[in-house]
């Protein structure tokens, strides 16, 4: 994984200059030693959200955080196995629903696995109340499933339409 990403991280400095001038308008220029020019790098007219940085919270919202997305996954294994072997999360909990053909698993960044509780009510207080964490769900027989049946991220693609059509919009990603 190091290697791979310092391998990677090479490239995209290898490339900075390049990249650089396709988004600097041609009437443009890069800041230097000696002079610095603001880049405008859209012409059209963008909304003013600066009281979306300084404004008040909303009353009623002072306790609320961002909890938690869910993620359906085909392979259960494979997705704890990226989010906690590559990523550094950990496995807070995890139920299983037979009765309704799926199970959940909830991951977090958290960094001191014994913080998360024994019992399974703190598990499931904990994962209620950690900000980032990931649902990943798992529906039974989703993992033999054909690709038309994929769910499409909404990125550009044609994965699962049924007309083969490209989708713009939508999910974007986790980050």
């Amino acid at each position: 994984f190091t290697m791979r990403f310092a391998s990677t991280l090479a490239a995209a400095v290898a490339l900075t200059s390049s990249t650089v001038s396709a988004f600097v308008a041609p009437s443009s220029s890069i800041s230097t030693a000696t002079t610095t020019t603001q880049l405008k790098m859209s012409e059209v007219e963008q909304p003013d959200v600066s009281a979306y940085m300084t404004g008040a919270r909303p009353e009623g919202t002072e306790n609320y955080i961002m909890q938690q997305t869910m993620v359906r996954v085909k392979d259960p294994k494979a997705s704890l196995d990226f989010y906690c072997n590559v990523l550094g999360f950990k496995l807070l909990m995890y139920r299983e629903f037979p009765q309704w053909e799926f199970n959940v698993y909830f991951v977090a960044p958290i960094a001191d696995a014994s913080t998360i509780p024994e019992d399974e009510d703190g598990r499931w207080a904990m994962c209620m109340n950690t900000p980032g964490c990931l649902e990943l769900t798992w529906n039974y027989g989703s993992e033999k499933e054909d690709a038309k049946y994929v769910y499409n991220t909404g990125n550009g693609d044609s994965t699962g339409t049924s007309d083969g059509q490209k989708i713009k919009g939508g999910f974007g990603h986790i980050g």
